[in-house]
């Protein structure tokens, strides 16, 4: 089998999983605190059912991946709480899905020090990849104790 035939039939598998897209980003964000968050990089796609050309079904897993970049500019150590990095999905009806992540645990980042922070979301749902997400990390980020109020950086899909 040669490269290109190779190349094809992975093509077609990865296609019948589902979308992917790149994405643009919103942000950086940088709390008051000092503590800066970056969208370093986003990937998602959807497990679809056995259908040759599915469209939704309920038996649809998204997973959704990003990076994220963490840096402590504040004069203290800051300590991130994995599974408080949630990922929101505004839905058509106005209200929003909210995933967590398969993380979980915390980070202490010292002092003017940046760490990058891998994330993974998957959740049984009728939703897509060609949704506009958000990365929502309040009460994700604290400092001696006190949450930092940091705003959400939104990814969506570029066309």
């Amino acid at each position: 089998m040669n490269h290109r035939i190779v190349s094809i039939v992975i093509t077609c598998v990865l296609a019948a999983c589902g979308y992917t897209a790149p994405y643009q980003a919103t942000g950086p964000v940088e709390a008051r605190e000092g503590v800066e968050l970056t969208l370093a990089g986003e990937s998602c796609y959807v497990n679809r059912s056995g259908e040759q050309f599915p469209t939704s079904s309920p038996d649809d897993i998204l997973h959704v991946a990003v990076r994220v970049q963490v840096a402590n500019h504040s004069a203290h150590p800051a300590q991130l709480s994995l599974d408080h990095f949630q990922l929101a999905e505004g839905a058509s009806s106005g209200e929003a899905a909210i995933i967590s992540p398969s993380e979980s645990g915390t980070i202490v980042l010292p002092a003017g020090e940046s760490r990058t922070v891998d994330l993974a979301y998957q959740q049984e749902t009728d939703l897509d990849c060609r949704r506009t997400f958000a990365l929502e990390a309040n009460q994700a980020v604290s400092i001696d104790g006190r949450p930092v109020n940091v705003a959400s950086i939104g990814f969506r899909p570029v066309h």
